[in-house]
């Protein structure tokens, strides 16, 4: 109830319209008061029908704002926290549903005149039985950290993983450290050392460590020439590369393998044809005007290497400026690459096998005109060329008519008016290219070994016909390679070693006979309009007028194949003793190598008829449209049966060498080093 009290400090008598004006506002007040408790009942009555499954809170809260044209606030804090609810409830008053609504998720609520004020629900201190339990005692660990010649080490960091606990060993190595509950792993790191990590035991309270220090890129030892040096040493312009970024590209080419892989090295793919994707290196521009090609060293002989094994390569390293390629002289003019295969290393064997397949296609390809598009475009090409002519010339008119243009659209006659799309017609958008490999390493004391064996098979971009049984003229490269490189040593101390590297491969490549250029020349001078398709209705040969004489198709599936068997074997045997009974640090290498290489080439020729269409737009055929027939050209020329021709190739390398080597290091800083070598190649 409210009371209203008005005091008047004068005793003169109040007029009697001020008096009625009290009257009047007492029964106001009143009026009013009756209202709003009117106006709360009447808000708390109100029912809501809700059907919610799984939504978030908010929605709602918006359904219950519609039904009861209440205002609901809250904060989004709150809110946001709370999961996904579900409410069922039908004509239920609004007080009932709010709790039923918001006691699940902690929120409760206050209605104050036309809102609804969300706030978080008080909680109620856990029962006795449900408090958290006392934490058991901390485990103290402790232990030492050494290197790998047991030295002790100062200053390591020692940090529990997922926390901020850590410490640092003393003088002695000596570290103590108090465990947080549900430690599980120990970290230890040093700069110049690889970083260590220990997972701990329930039982574990004491962990020694042992650290063996981290090599850095100035340690790193890169081949030079014809030995190795530290990389902190070298003074000359020398990039190298992994086996890890060569094996991360899939060409059947290792040459292909390392463009854009090293700096100053620029290879050009003239061709992706499989077999014959020739690709020409150059490092640092070209540095003559007759060879331009970098000298190519596989473990030290002059050897090609795209036929090579990504698998089988250790490290490619390129030497770039004169100081790199003095110790050969003028032919070291462009450069120098030098690739290491992969040795055997001591140890239990280890078998690796490996599965590549990838699909390879053309960089890129011209688009191609519709027959409508491309007579359009000549017809306005026409215009352009004749701009006086009258629309009414009997003789002068557009290349196409409006009905050719019709039959080009709807392809409702394409046997006279065509809409060929030779390219989708003649290449493959992609083919794949499978690599398997199974390579062993390991040895003993004395002897270690690493084996390879590879096979790639790399399909071609061209289509070849169904019709075609009675040979193969698709494009392909099938490879088999093989690499064995064994290390003994000849004696216990192992001053007098020898080695033993033996390779190859042997291939298949496969091609139509016909020159690829040519190929893709007629293809893409063939437009759509030319012929409706390769073959007349009899099976034969079609070829258009003028220029179009020669068909693409023809090309590839009626001019024969080609086929070419090549093999390669390299050997290399090497005798290294060391001379340290003369002087520390000298030793001296000979080594032999031999290269055989065998091509035998096949070529199946075959000629074939030649037929032409003619279109006669004044003679309609039985449906009343121009008639078409074939006519043969070319009399001189038939189907012809395969031609067989062939040819062999042989060709053999010996190479030579002797050389001293001389490597010595003083006080541990300062190395010294030095080469004579003598190299004969027949």
């Amino acid at each position: 109830m409210i009371n209203y009290d008005f005091s008047l400090s004068w005793k003169k008598k109040i007029p009697d319209g001020i008096e009625q004006l009290f009257r009047i506002m007492k029964l106001t007040s009143l009026l009013l008061l009756a209202v709003c408790l009117h106006l709360s009942a009447e808000t708390r009555s109100q029912t809501v029908s809700l059907n919610v499954k799984n939504q978030p809170i908010k929605n709602v809260f918006q359904a219950i704002e519609k039904q009861t044209n209440l205002t609901v606030i809250f904060n989004d804090r709150l809110v946001n926290r709370s999961a996904p609810v579900s409410i069922h409830v039908h004509n239920m008053s609004l007080t009932e549903a709010l709790e039923t609504l918001l006691k699940p998720v902690s929120l409760t609520y206050q209605i104050t005149e036309n809102t609804i004020v969300i706030t978080k629900r008080a909680t109620s201190p856990p029962p006795e039985t449900l408090r958290a339990p006392v934490p058991q005692q901390q485990r103290v660990i402790s232990g030492q950290v050494t290197d790998n010649q047991g030295e002790f080490l100062q200053g390591v960091t020692v940090s529990i993983q997922g926390t901020a606990v850590a410490t640092t060993t003393d003088e002695a190595g000596r570290y103590q450290l108090t465990l947080p509950a549900n430690s599980t792993t120990l970290i230890f790191s040093l700069v110049g050392y690889e970083r260590v990590e220990h997972a701990l035991t329930e039982t574990e309270n004491t962990v020694n460590i042992s650290m063996i220090p981290a090599i850095s890129d100035l340690d790193e030892v890169v081949v030079v020439a014809y030995g190795t040096q530290k990389k902190i040493s070298v003074t000359g312009a020398i990039a190298s590369i992994q086996t890890k970024e060569i094996k991360q590209s899939p060409a059947a080419n290792l040459a292909v393998t390392l463009a854009g892989r090293l700096p100053g090295l620029t290879a050009l793919q003239r061709s992706g044809e499989p077999g014959r994707d020739y690709t020409a290196l150059f490092l640092r521009g070209m540095g003559t005007l007759n060879a331009t090609a970098p000298i190519i060293l596989v473990d030290g002989v002059e050897r090609e290497m795209t036929y090579i094994d990504p698998n089988e390569v250790e490290s490619v390293s390129i030497l770039k400026d004169a100081s790199s390629t003095a110790l050969f002289g003028v032919r070291g003019a462009n450069g120098v690459i030098l690739v290491t295969t992969k040795r055997g290393s001591s140890g239990k064997p280890a078998i690796g096998l490996t599965y590549e397949q990838g699909l390879q296609g053309f960089t890129r390809s011209p688009s191609v005109l519709t027959a409508y598009e491309w007579a359009s475009l000549r017809n306005q090409a026409w215009a352009n060329d004749n701009p006086n002519v009258d629309p009414n010339d009997p003789v002068n008119q557009p290349p196409y008519s409006e009905y050719a243009l019709d039959r080009f659209l709807y392809q409702d006659y394409p046997e006279a008016y065509p809409n060929t799309n030779w390219q989708k017609l003649l290449f493959n958008d992609w083919v794949s290219q499978q690599r398997y490999n199974l390579n062993i390493t390991g040895g003993g004391d004395y002897v270690q070994y690493f084996v390879n064996v590879g096979f790639l098979d790399q399909g071609g971009q061209w289509k070849i016909s169904p019709d075609v049984t009675e040979y193969d003229p698709s494009g392909f490269l099938k490879r088999y390679n093989f690499r064995s490189n064994i290390d003994a040593k000849l004696n216990k101390s192992g001053t007098l070693s020898t080695f033993l590297n033996a390779a190859g491969y042997f291939e298949q490549v496969n091609s139509p006979n016909a020159d690829t250029e040519e190929i893709f020349r007629r293809t893409y001078s063939f437009f759509p309009v030319v012929l409706p398709g390769p073959l007349s209705p009899d099976g034969e040969v079609l070829i258009g007028p003028g220029n179009y004489n020669v068909s693409p198709w023809a090309l590839i599936n009626r001019s024969g194949y080609r086929r070419e068997t090549r093999n390669n074997i390299t050997a290399s045997w090497g005798l290294k003793q060391d001379l340290d009974r003369l002087t520390e640090g000298l030793s001296a290498k000979f080594m032999a190598s031999f290269d055989t290489r065998t091509v035998y080439s096949l070529t199946a020729s075959k000629e074939y008829q030649r037929w032409i269409q003619v279109i006669d737009p004044n003679t309609p055929n039985h449906l009343g449209m121009d008639s078409v027939e074939y006519r043969r050209m070319f009399l001189e020329l038939e189907n012809t049966p395969l031609s067989i021709g062939s040819g062999s190739n042989f060709q053999s390398f010996f190479n030579f060498q002797l050389s001293a080597d001389y490597q010595r290091t003083f006080n541990e800083k300062h190395t010294v080093t030095g080469m004579l070598l003598a190299q004969q190649e027949v």
